[in-house]
């Protein structure tokens, strides 16, 4: 939920929850000043009814003078020399009504006999006046609460709106395109630092992911030139006829490495660029050619080994990615294959509902298989440079895709899920 509907929905209960409370308050804070205000009413008509009896006024003169109904009983003793007050309710026969009343009681004494008095007044017209009264307040507070409601949208909108206006350009930020975030024009002093900072901040992403950037492709372009040099020089040295079988073999040992190294540059390199997601434009993959391709291009590899290859492509899987990066990746799944496959073994690719898998014959892992997807974890170092499944797997992750590897009934299998993933990366 958006912060402007969440604050003024709090807002709404809290508002709404006063006002019932305030309401009922009121309700019956009149409803006991009017209770009030007919007993009084009730003692000063008992007043001066007893001041006109001492007057000599007959006692029958009152009967329709004081009160909605007055009852005057003749007594024996006097029973209520103070008076008593009394809630009653009066049930109107026609109209199917009922009122309630105040009674006042007190005795009275005249010519020697003594009366009692009772004195009704009904408060219900009052009570009616005051739930009117109550109504007219409680729509008026509400239809009031309902503008309130309608202008802080309106309110919170335009103050809201160079946050919204900030947020929508962090999502559209990205340092590929080396252009900072621009800070909205606000008046409100914390919306004014946020969004400052804010710009300060892309505008130092920039500037590092630029040094980074640079760096990598000056180191890994400036690497190749030496690494070809010793390359060359180490090949010279070995057509050299007068070399030793030591000597030959420690160049060749050298050779060995400068190539590893060559390709450890190569592989970070590409790393380093997945990172940065400098890859765009990606195309529609046709899996099963380039399986075909893939394979024929590792076929010497495969003989020298003699693994048999097994294939079950059931359907053709469309999948997305830029066409280089495909070949790579399918290039060190299958070299991963082969490396860590045995002599006279197996390799079985398989495509099914959107799963490309390859599984191989090879020894059982020593360590959790998802940690050959680390950079530089192998069981054995001198088979792998240790970058090929997590270069495989960055590629995979870098399109929405996914990939595992087991190891069950004795192989070992890299499966990639192609049902998921981003056309557009």
């Amino acid at each position: 939920m958006k912060f402007v509907y969440k604050n003024i929905l709090i807002n709404t209960i809290i508002s709404v929850c006063v006002l019932l409370l305030g309401e009922s308050s009121l309700y019956f804070f009149l409803k006991y000043k009017m209770e009030k205000e007919t007993v009084e009413h009730l003692y000063l008509e008992r007043m001066y009814m007893n001041n006109q009896l001492k007057r000599g006024v007959n006692i029958d003169y009152f009967k329709h003078n004081i009160g909605d109904v007055l009852e005057i009983t003749p007594i024996q003793t006097l029973q209520y020399k103070t008076p008593i007050i009394d809630e009653i309710k009066i049930e109107e026969k026609w109209e199917e009504e009922e009122f309630t009343s105040k009674k006042i009681i007190f005795d009275v004494t005249q010519n020697q006999k003594n009366y009692r008095v009772s004195i009704t007044k009904t408060i219900d017209e009052d009570e009616g006046l005051m739930g009117s009264l109550s109504a007219i307040i409680f729509v008026s507070i509400f239809f009031m609460l309902f503008i309130l409601v309608i202008v802080n949208v309106f309110v919170y909108y335009k103050l809201f709106s160079p946050i919204y206006q900030l947020i929508k350009d962090i999502k559209n930020f990205s340092v590929h395109q080396l252009q900072k975030i621009s800070p909205p024009k606000t008046n409100t002093y914390e919306f004014a630092i946020l969004s400052e900072e804010i710009s300060k901040m892309s505008e130092k992403m920039i500037s590092d992911f630029t040094s980074v950037k640079e760096f990598t492709e000056n180191i890994t372009h400036e690497i190749q030139t030496p690494l070809a040099v010793i390359n060359s020089k180490i090949e010279r040295c070995l057509q050299d006829e007068n070399l030793s079988n030591e000597q030959a073999l420690l160049l060749s040992e050298a050779s060995k490495y400068v190539n590893k190294l060559f390709n450890i540059n190569k592989g970070l390199n590409l790393l380093s660029k997945l990172d940065n997601k400098q890859f765009n434009n990606p195309i529609n993959i046709n899996l099963s050619i380039l399986i075909e391709q893939r394979l024929h291009y590792f076929s010497d590899f495969i003989q020298k080994k003699n693994i048999s290859v097994v294939k079950d492509i059931s359907e053709e899987i469309p999948f997305f990615m830029k066409e280089s990066l495909s070949e790579i990746l399918i290039d060190n799944v299958l070299k991963n294959a082969i490396q860590h496959n045995i002599q006279n073994g197996q390799i079985l690719i398989t495509t099914n509902n959107g799963l490309f898998s390859v599984s191989n014959t090879g020894i059982v892992p020593k360590d959790p298989t998802e940690k050959y997807f680390e950079r530089f974890h192998s069981q054995n170092q001198n088979q792998s440079l240790g970058l090929g499944l997590s270069i495989v797997k960055k590629i995979v992750e870098y399109y929405d895709y996914s990939i595992t590897y087991t190891y069950s009934n004795e192989r070992h299998v890299v499966a990639i899920d192609f049902n998921k993933g981003s056309k557009t990366t």
